[in-house]
């Protein structure tokens, strides 16, 4: 068995990792890698392996930097079972189509500034047709079904609670050449507890290998209580002053956890409060 690491290793974004056992090819994961367009482009363009040669691919959540290079694979050669929970699939149907929309026009607008250098023009690494053409490749599978995806591997996806449809991965591969059992833990994305919109992630079982991410493995995070009145007394501050609150957050989880949250504010009439006495004052 060997696992080779691409992405998402040392840094956060373009998360691959590639199982080889029995012969056979296992992506874990297929990210896109996000950031400057100079080093993007190359990056996300090629595969250091034959894309034709993976077998199956493995999917955590829908993030584009996580499911992202999906219809690159596909547009070079790869034709294999997309595994995911039904959730996710459903999400990456929009995401990866809003992908393909993204690399379309970025191309549109890099290739008007070449042609005024006289530079040839470049094509998207993928669009909207190829991101189509990915989900018919897509298997749902529901939380806590054990279902074999190659010959001597078995794949059951555990609740991760970071967006919707987030799972960690275990993987049962009993190896033929030595016969050994091994059991693989892939963590994802991993999100925390009192998320108000998700579920707490699930316990892991033993792992004889785990591939974790780390993003926030330096701090630990505060209660859900806590987070929330401190957005509430920012929200509070910032009218007091007649400012303007500007929250930058990922699109998918996180700006639905704060619309939520801002929503809980207001059914406890916090703001209503707030700005009755702050009124009174201005008056």
């Amino acid at each position: 068995m060997r696992i080779t690491f691409d992405g998402a290793a040392g840094e956060v974004t373009g998360s691959m990792h590639l199982l080889e056992v029995n012969g056979q090819r296992i992506l874990l994961d297929c990210g896109l890698y996000q950031g400057r367009r100079a080093d993007t482009y190359e990056r996300n363009l090629n595969f250091p392996w034959e894309p034709a040669s993976i077998d199956c691919v493995v999917l955590s959540h829908a993030h584009i930097d996580h499911t992202g290079k999906l219809p690159n694979l596909v547009k070079q050669g790869f034709g294999g079972n997309v595994w995911c929970t039904a959730a996710t699939r459903n999400l990456s149907a929009y995401m990866l189509m809003d992908s393909g929309y993204i690399q379309e026009k970025d191309v549109e607008y890099l290739n008007r500034r070449r042609a005024r250098r006289g530079e040839p023009p470049v094509a998207p690494i993928y669009t909207r047709d190829d991101a189509r053409d990915t989900l018919p490749l897509f298997v749902s599978v529901g939380e806590g079904r054990p279902v074999p995806i190659a010959n001597g591997v078995t794949l059951t996806f555990r609740n991760a609670g970071h967006i919707l449809g987030s799972a960690f991965v275990e993987l049962e591969i009993e190896e033929f050449s030595s016969g050994k059992r091994r059991r693989l833990v892939f963590s994802g994305d991993l999100g925390r507890d009192e998320i108000a919109l998700l579920r707490s992630p699930a316990a892991a079982r033993e792992a004889d290998l785990l591939i974790m991410e780390s993003t926030y493995g330096a701090r630990l995070h505060g209660r859900y209580e806590t987070a929330l009145r401190r957005l509430r007394e920012v929200v509070c501050e910032t009218a007091r002053r007649r400012g303007k609150v500007i929250i930058p957050s990922f699109a998918v989880g996180r700006t639905q956890e704060i619309v939520f949250a801002l929503n809980q504010l207001d059914a406890r009439g916090i703001f209503r409060r707030s700005l009755c006495l702050w009124t009174a004052r201005w008056r």
